[in-house]
C-alpha cells in the first residue's frame, strides 16, 4: 500500500495512509499543521479518497452543480465546436473541458 504526502511551503507536513485490514486511513499532520493553499485543496481530496480506496472503502466522488458562468462557457463551447468539421464527441468533450478548466485524465503515450 502506498501513502499520500503533502509539504507547505513552510516544510509542514500531511501525511495520509491506508490502515491494513480495518476500513479506515490514518491522517498525521506535523505541529503546528499544514497550511493547504486553497488551489491544491482538490489534490489533497484526492489523496485522500485514493488512500480510502486502498483500505477497501469505497469514497465518492464529489458531486456539485455548475455555476451559471460555468454552464454558459460549457454550452458556448459545445455550440462552438459541434458544427466544425470533423468535429466528433472527443473534441465537444476536450473544448468542455478547457471552457471549465478541468484538465482531463493523463493518458499514457503509446509504448510506456
Amino acid at each position: 500500500m502506498s501513502s499520500f504526502e503533502y509539504t507547505d511551503g513552510d516544510g509542514g507536513r500531511l501525511a495520509v495512509k491506508p490502515l491494513p485490514g480495518v476500513p479506515y486511513i490514518l491522517v498525521m499532520t506535523d505541529i503546528p499543521g499544514s497550511a493547504i493553499p486553497v488551489t491544491r485543496v482538490e489534490e489533497v481530496v484526492a489523496g485522500l479518497r485514493d488512500m480510502a480506496c486502498q483500505t477497501g472503502g469505497t469514497a465518492p466522488a464529489p458531486r456539485r452543480r455548475l455555476t451559471e458562468l460555468e454552464h454558459d462557457a460549457a454550452w458556448h463551447a459545445i455550440e462552438g465546436t459541434a458544427g466544425e468539421d470533423g468535429a466528433d464527441p472527443g473534441t465537444v468533450l476536450a473544448a468542455v473541458l478547457r471552457a471549465l478548466g478541468i484538465d482531463p485524465p493523463a493518458v499514457e503515450e503509446a509504448g510506456a
